[in-house]
């Protein structure tokens, strides 16, 4: 009989295409010595000699699945020691990112004349994109992280040598990457603001004169925010003066910029002056707009009421 069309040839040849390439001829070599030793052992006990060469082909399993144990390469997209850690990421993003997204789409093309079904046109497909992209980049870190960092066991098997790792890499180093992720993406999109614009008339939204000291404020406080997040990720837990510092910096950033919407000092006053113009008796779009984005301040002002709970509540535990 050819040994190619072996049902033991085929099955190490299929778990050698799994493996690395530096990794292939020994494995191979192994894995066709114990089959070889398994099939043996069930003939002398009586079986059939196809018989037991497939018992023993059966008892193996999927060829990949195989593969995977030998490497101890995940087999999932993510695994359970960063599950949480990431749906709870994800939940945030999408809550903040998706949100005010959608208002700033809604509000450029409600600035650029269009009624209330195209503004919510531009809405829905704003939000479908901003999600698939919060979820794409959010999932794709955390793979990452899952192929770098992981050793192939899980939280529940614990260890005193883990105690770093599952720290570090529990809810704290989501909060960490969330912060990260939020703080660029602000940042980004103010810069993009400033030098670029949005839509095909590269509309202009941040006034002007919040250049330099407005923005620099805005900047270092975001920042402030990361490195407390970063020292906690290190420090392993929350203390109150970490705490503090992290409520007052989110605090002090959400009122002032509210505050600085109703005094009319955040709009670009080309825009303001495109949204008065199309403003009517029973529709100020300036009005509008401010109450939009205090609510979607507001609503993140909330949320980080609730974090400085849970913050201040770690910080006594710790």
């Amino acid at each position: 009989m050819d040994t190619d069309t072996t049902l033991a040839e085929r099955y190490v040849t299929a778990v050698a295409r799994s493996v690395p390439v530096a990794d292939r001829e020994e494995v191979s070599a192994e894995l066709r010595a114990s089959i070889a030793d398994e099939v043996d052992g069930r003939i002398a006990a009586g079986e059939e000699a196809a018989a037991a060469e497939y018992a023993v082909i059966a008892e193996l399993g999927d060829p990949i699945a195989y593969a995977a144990s030998l490497s101890g390469r995940p087999l999932v997209l993510i695994g359970p020691r960063y599950y949480a850690a990431w749906l709870r990421l994800l939940r945030l993003l999408l809550a903040i990112v998706v949100p005010v997204a959608a208002v700033i789409a809604g509000m450029i093309r409600a600035i650029g004349g269009g009624d209330v079904g195209a503004v919510i046109g531009a809405m829905i497909p704003t939000i479908l994109m901003s999600g698939i992209q919060v979820a794409f980049w959010t999932t794709l870190v955390f793979a990452a992280l899952e192929r770098l960092g992981s050793t192939g066991d899980t939280v529940l098997e614990w260890t005193p040598e883990k105690l770093p790792r599952t720290v570090i890499l529990g809810a704290r180093m989501a909060d960490l990457i969330g912060m990260a992720v939020l703080t660029v993406t602000l940042i980004g999109s103010v810069i993009w603001d400033r030098t670029i614009g949005w839509g095909d008339d590269h509309v202009h939204v941040l006034a002007p004169g919040l250049w330099p000291w407005v923005m620099t404020a805005w900047f270092g406080l975001l920042l402030i925010g990361l490195v407390v997040e970063a020292f906690v990720a290190v420090r392993g837990r929350w203390n109150a003066p970490l705490a503090a510092v992290s409520i007052v910096a989110s605090l002090v950033a959400m009122l002032g910029a509210i505050v600085l919407i109703w005094r009319g000092a955040v709009i670009a006053p080309d825009l303001m002056a495109r949204m008065q113009a199309a403003s009517t008796p029973t529709a100020d779009i300036v009005q509008i707009v401010n109450i939009s984005i205090t609510a979607v301040l507001g609503g993140i002002l909330i949320g980080i009421l609730f974090d400085a709970y849970r913050k201040l509540g770690l910080a006594r535990e710790a």
